[in-house]
């Protein structure tokens, strides 16, 4: 009896990993389409906050769509999860909080949002690493 009850308790590590994942593929999927179709008619504050359509951006727009690629095969295939986890979020951490130093215009909200994603994720790998017995 306690087996099943412990097993219908959420597991706070693999919701908050789901979540990280989740994020990244609305967020980055999102905004790779947006960036790499050039949508700035439906978005008309994209090219003010991304620039105009450049190479540069179609790149930006790859790495995006990269990241969004990623976090969808570790929601679906489950024994990849963590291997992909461990090398995907400190990833994204270090190129996001980077942006905070390379991004001149503070009035930018890519930086900010950036920031905020970058501690869930941190939050992520804490517990993460935390079931795993590593702190």
């Amino acid at each position: 009896m306690i087996a099943v009850v412990r097993s219908a308790e959420p597991d706070i590590p693999i919701l908050l990993i789901v979540a990280s994942l989740v994020v990244n593929v609305l967020v980055a999927g999102f905004f790779g389409l947006a960036t790499g179709f050039s949508l700035s008619s439906i978005l008309p504050r994209l090219d003010v906050v991304f620039g105009p359509d450049t190479p540069s951006r179609r790149i930006l727009s790859c790495l995006y769509l990269a990241i969004a690629a990623m976090s969808a095969v570790a929601l679906v295939v489950a024994p990849l999860r963590m291997s992909i986890v461990v090398v995907l979020l400190p990833f994204q951490i270090l190129y996001k909080l980077l942006t905070l130093f390379f991004v001149a215009d503070s009035r930018s909200p890519v930086p900010w949002w950036n920031l905020v994603i970058s501690a869930l994720h941190a939050a992520s790998l804490w517990v993460a690493f935390s079931s795993q017995g590593l702190r």
